[in-house]
């Protein structure tokens, strides 16, 4: 009997990959989660937090020198709040990187070049429009 291939739904549907618990190769749980958490959660965690490690940790030492560790609530709270807007707010039902490469997009091409389309290109419009006197 032939083993007929496995189709990931996930892609067809557009749905996200959900992680409900992590397990070693040899199946012993590391970690439960009460509720899925998407895949996508984990890796804008993962960025925000190197990117604040990276970029951010001079400012946050020196802040949590001022203040008694808030830079450790920090690097735990922004990615957190971050991951969690990215995977829960979808705007205009597109993700939420969709979306602001769209509106980016539609910055450039229509905010800040002001010529007017016509048949599909940009045209200079002239706003002086002179009527000669011509004899026929």
């Amino acid at each position: 009997m032939d083993k007929e291939p496995l189709y990931d739904y996930a892609r067809g549907i557009n749905a996200p990959y959900w992680i409900q618990e992590i397990k070693t190769q040899k199946g012993k749980r590391l970690w439960y989660f009460a509720t899925p958490m998407q895949l996508s959660f984990f890796v804008v965690f993962a960025l925000v937090l190197i990117l604040m490690l990276t970029l951010l940790s001079p400012i946050l030492t020196t802040l949590g020198k001022w203040t008694h560790s808030i830079s450790w609530y920090l690097y735990w709270y922004i990615p957190y709040k971050l991951a969690k807007s990215y995977t829960e707010y979808e705007p205009q039902g597109k993700k939420l990187h969709i979306f602001l490469l769209d509106y980016i997009r539609y910055l450039i091409d229509f905010r800040l070049n002001r010529r007017a389309i016509y048949q599909g290109e940009r045209v200079h419009t002239y706003d002086d429009i002179i009527f000669e006197k011509t004899d026929l």
